[in-house]
Parts: structure tokens; sequence; C-alpha cells
């Protein structure tokens, strides 16, 4: 007995629909979280030296926490999200020792993390 079933058009069109958002979601969702801006938070430096290595020092830490605290939206278990929240982290430290822009500070970043700073080509 030769029997044929047919599939409507809807049901074959609500099932593409469904299978396409369901692929795509997960090639759009890091796309999109690499290309928003990072939360950011403001570290107040004014009472600090920053000529001198312990006001560079103390500078560093508050920044250190700040990033800490701005990187918490990859908290939770895993070893991506640890290696997210390690980069989230690491780039914010780096984006505000380059904003500060001070040699003690740009010194301390270079011993600790064991990068180079960015040169400025201009500053405001």
């Amino acid at each position: 007995m030769n029997t044929t079933t047919k599939i409507s058009p809807i049901r074959h069109a609500i099932a593409a629909a469904l299978f396409g958002t369901f692929v795509s979601g997960f090639a759009v969702l890091p796309a999109a979280a690499e290309s928003l801006d990072p939360p950011q938070l403001t570290v107040k430096y004014a009472d600090l030296n920053l000529a001198s290595t312990q006001g560079a020092a103390v500078l560093y830490a508050r920044i250190r926490q700040a990033a800490k605290n701005v990187c918490l939206q990859f908290a939770g278990g895993g070893l991506d999200v640890y290696q997210q929240r390690a980069v989230c982290i690491n780039q914010a430290i780096a984006g505000a020792v380059s904003h500060v822009n001070a040699p003690a500070l740009s010194a301390l970043y270079r011993a600790k993390a064991g990068k180079e700073m960015p040169t400025r080509v201009a500053s405001r």
C-alpha cells in the first residue's frame, strides 16, 4: 500500500521559522555581546599624587576593584564565564590606565600585567 502524508504549508512555515530563530540565536548573541559598550564606573583620583609610586598603586587598586564590580555580569560557574570575566576585567583595567595616561600608573600596569600600554596619539 502506498500512502502519502501531506504536511500543510503553514506547519512547514512555522517549523522553518522556529528552526531559523533557534539557529540564528546562537550566532547573534555573541556578536551582539561583543558590539555593546561595557558598563562604566567612574574612579575618582583627585586626592592622589600620580607622580608617586604609592599614588599610582592606590589608583591601580581602585581601578582593579571597579573593573571587578563592572564585570559582575560574568558571574557564575563555568570555564567560559570565568574567561569572559577575566577578559572583561583586563580590558577595563587597560582602558582606565590608558585613559589616565600617567607614567607611574602605566609602569605599574606593565609590571602587573606584563603588557605594554598602547600609545596615545592625543589627549585632552
